[in-house]
């Protein structure tokens, strides 16, 4: 399979999902209570509840522009750039309770949809992005006397931008910001400017100023950096005056935007750094797929891993703890809510809030379970695991239609044939599935048990599935740990009496959709990755994945495409 083709792979879900309006609002104005309150807390709470509610503030932000309600999203960015300047100066509590210029009572008063469409912003929920990094970025191009307009790209960029423009006021330079939310396929995007943007550049061209593009990214195409920009010169900004921040230094021979190695090296751009850390002291780095090397004898033993999209993970300096970075803001508190529950539930190790999106959890003797290690009660354990996860973290039924066209992106790429029609995936019993039910993510403690390890993030994350139907997990379970036939029957029979659930109807679907979307993330893993070894290993699993859905979907449903 070739690059271009790979890169043709779904894989990565929109992450959207609905939400209460009022609910954001009440949570953010419980926060500002907080900071504003005569006895605010100590200095490390602080910070942590500041960083909250800038997160919870460029959402809202980012929501209302979207939904067009001009004055609701400004009354919200001066909440924004107050709450960004108070973490960008580190200051101290005493100086809190005066610094906010919109009261808890306003925001919570804020007349806003009932029902609202959001996602995690992905750089501070799953890439360990810290605000904080763009503040060191702007400390660093500063240039004296010169104004800087800042246009964020909405979402995530809207709560970079006000940390950006915080960090460049604190420097006595005149700043000004506002926000874009590009649109059309993610390739190729466009960002349109209105009568106000338009108006706002021209007096940042009056006044000589340069133009800050800030996002996380750029992502594989640049198209939102890129459509941000172009927007600019057609407003009538020089290229040579347009800076490009983002999170990562891009090849601009490999962004798939239409023309865009010209297009990129048309402009500057600059690398935010450092990125968030435990506030524990942090031994040893085992992200980037290292974890590995304490975790098997022998190399050959690997499992694949797509190493630059791994979370951040350390061994603490006494080697009792293992570091991880599960996310900031309203997503790192569901993460964590989930991981007590599985602990208080006895299928997972007992985690520990370090701050920072950071948790910790204790580092277990015990060696990683593989393939060849199912037993009965590994399939016992295997089902009540499913059980658990269907019970306890329901939600409700997400659409299905991502799931679908994965599937048949992805059979399509892959074959160049149609998915055939049966494999239609459809929601019976929604919860936010595990997503990762490979044997290597289960441990045997010396004590004989059985723990699942890396369980609360993944189903919720920015790859598919997201939220859905536990047949997923089933599928996954199936799949990973090679069951054959009297495994699976003894397997979901045991699933069947523990949630009185019958998936048999679904499996078919999940079951291709599972091959489908595990081949297509190893297919562009091996594309993105520059290490030959690591594509091997994923292109090994890849053809594995292939295997199982011509074995699952026979020849009936490949109708010899696959062979």
């Amino acid at each position: 399979m070739s690059s271009s083709a790979a890169y043709n792979m779904y894989v990565f879900r929109s992450s959207r999902r609905d939400v209460p309006g009022p609910r954001l609002t009440a949570e953010l104005a419980a926060d500002l209570q907080a900071i504003a309150a005569p006895s605010s807390p100590g200095p490390s709470a602080l910070r942590r509840l500041v960083l909250r509610a800038l997160i919870r503030a460029g959402e809202l932000e980012s929501l209302l522009a979207d939904a067009a309600r001009p004055e609701p999203a400004s009354l919200l960015a001066r909440v924004a750039d107050d709450l960004a300047a108070l973490l960008v100066s580190g200051a101290p509590p005493a100086t809190a309770t005066g610094a906010l210029r919109v009261s808890p009572e306003s925001i919570a008063a804020l007349d806003v949809p009932a029902t609202v469409s959001t996602s995690p912003p992905e750089g501070f929920s799953f890439y360990a992005l810290h605000p904080l990094d763009y503040a060191r970025l702007a400390d660093r191009l500063v240039s004296p006397q010169v104004p800087v307009r800042v246009v964020g790209v909405r979402s995530i960029g809207t709560t970079l931008s006000a940390v950006t423009a915080a960090a460049l006021r604190r420097r006595g330079i005149r700043a000004d910001r506002i926000t874009v939310r590009p649109s059309g396929h993610p390739y190729d995007r466009r960002v349109e400017l209105g009568a106000r943007e338009l108006r706002w550049v021209e007096d940042g061209l009056a006044e000589g100023a340069q133009f800050w593009i800030v996002d996380e990214g750029p992502g594989f195409s640049g198209s939102s950096f890129l459509s941000t920009a172009d927007a600019l010169v057609a407003a009538g900004v020089p290229p040579a005056q347009i800076v490009l921040l983002g999170s990562r230094t891009p090849d601009p021979d490999a962004l798939v935007a239409p023309d865009a190695a010209r297009r990129w090296r048309s402009f500057r751009s600059e690398r935010a750094q450092d990125g968030a850390q435990p506030q524990v002291d942090a031994g040893e780095f085992i992200g980037g797929g290292a974890w590995r090397r304490h975790t098997f004898d022998d190399e050959a033993r690997w499992p694949p891993s797509w190493t630059t999209m791994e979370r951040l993970k350390y061994i603490s300096r006494d080697g009792s703890r293992i570091l991880k970075f599960e996310g900031m803001g309203r997503y790192g508190a569901e993460c964590l809510d989930r991981a007590h529950g599985l602990s208080q539930a006895g299928f997972g190790p007992a985690p520990h809030d370090e701050g920072e999106g950071f948790f910790s959890y204790p580092r277990l003797p015990g060696r990683p379970l593989q393939a060849g290690d199912l037993s009965a009660a590994v399939l016992e354990r295997l089902a009540d695991y499913c059980a658990f996860r269907a019970s306890a973290f329901q939600v409700r039924s997400p659409a299905v239609d991502e799931l679908i066209a994965m599937s048949r992106n992805n059979f399509s790429t892959e074959t160049g044939g149609e998915l055939p029609d049966h494999v239609h995936p459809e929601i019976t019993r929604p919860a936010i599935v595990d997503g990762k039910m490979d044997p290597h993510e289960w441990l045997r403690s010396a004590s004989g048990e059985l723990l699942k390890v890396d369980a609360s993030g993944h189903g919720d994350d920015h790859f598919l599935p997201g939220p859905a139907d536990i047949a997923w997990d089933l599928a996954g379970a199936m799949i990973e740990w090679r069951m054959d036939a009297a495994a699976r029957s003894a397997f979901l029979e045991r699933y069947r009496r523990r949630s009185g659930d019958r998936p048999e109807p679904r499996l078919p679907a999940y079951l291709a959709a599972y091959s489908l979307f595990r081949l297509g993330y190893a297919a562009m893993a091996a594309a993105a990755l520059q290490d030959p070894g690591e594509a091997r290993r994923l292109l090994a699993a890849r053809d594995r994945y292939r295997a199982a859905l011509l074995e699952d979907l026979g020849p009936a449903g490949t109708a010899g495409a696959l062979g």
